[in-house]
């Protein structure tokens, strides 16, 4: 709404806003209660924390943070990773370009979870691509 007021497209900003808001309204029912792991990087294994837009990302699709007593975007390992046990395990598509062969490699420690290749930008990226992300969260939590 800020950019629509700068840029003078203060209505069409206003109606963009009330779409994200009532697609994520319709999330606020999914009970946060699945474990998951998000990585965002490899060499080293990087994931985020709980003061990041990507954390609230996840609680609003109803997942739990494993690294949520972490901050910003820590590095971690296979081995702490191996310790939190998540239920599901998130690689993003950027901006470390995650492919079938880190699922694999992560499955290999993590035999009893889900490996999931994920769209970062859904996860990531707010202003207008948001009006997308509420739809990817719900058919993403339906699909698992």
């Amino acid at each position: 709404e800020q950019v629509g007021a700068l840029v003078g497209r203060d209505e069409a900003a206003i109606q963009l806003s009330t779409r994200i808001r009532n697609s994520f309204s319709k999330l606020t029912c999914v009970q946060q209660s699945a474990t998951v792991a998000y990585f965002i990087w490899r060499n080293p294994w990087m994931t985020v924390g709980t003061d990041t837009f990507i954390h609230d990302m996840l609680g609003q699709g109803g997942w739990q943070n494993v690294y949520a007593a972490k901050e910003r975007y820590p590095e971690t390992s296979l081995d702490e990773l191996e310790s939190l046990q998540p239920e599901f395990v998130f690689l993003s598509s950027e901006p470390y370009p995650f492919a079938a062969k880190h699922v694999a490699e992560i499955q290999a420690r993590l035999p009893h979870a889900k490996i999931l290749l994920v769209d970062g930008e859904l996860f990531s990226w707010y202003g207008s691509r948001m009006r997308y992300a509420a739809d990817y969260l719900a058919k993403l939590r339906q699909s698992i």
